[in-house]
């Protein structure tokens, strides 16, 4: 309210790709952020998402090498959910949290601790600060 800059943006994004050539054929990602919520006008809260498809060309070829060895993993696609917090502390100083959960990690690749099984899905935390001089 006290602020020219403050409000809501949102963004959306997404791309394809020739599935002969790339492992990745479809990508989305999108988000909304606020800036200025609860009253701090150089304060700024996000949510956003990601999605990525793995080619069809690509899940044959992992389905044929199941087929001859019983236990590689079938990709298939990949999402992401991330919730930020953007503080400023301070003129010199900001502090953003950040957790993201990604979902089906690669697409459902093999884990390499040799389990024989797919990476399960993730939850990340993450601290980021700026200290302008």
């Amino acid at each position: 309210a006290g602020s020219k800059e403050a409000g809501v943006g949102v963004f959306l994004r997404a791309m394809g790709a020739p599935a002969n050539r790339n492992e990745i054929v479809a990508f989305v990602d999108g988000g909304v952020t606020w800036r200025g919520p609860f009253g701090r006008d150089d304060d700024t809260v996000g949510l956003g998402f990601g999605w990525a498809r793995i080619s069809g060309e690509a899940i044959a070829a992992e389905r044929e090498q199941a087929a001859l060895d019983g236990h590689t993993p079938i990709q298939s696609a990949e999402g992401l959910l991330e919730l930020t917090y953007q503080a400023q502390l301070a003129p010199w100083w900001v502090v953003q949290p950040d957790f993201q959960y990604i979902f089906n990690p690669g697409g459902g690749v093999l884990n390499p601790n040799g389990s024989g099984r797919v990476v399960g899905s993730a939850a990340v935390f993450g601290l980021r600060t700026v200290v302008t001089f």
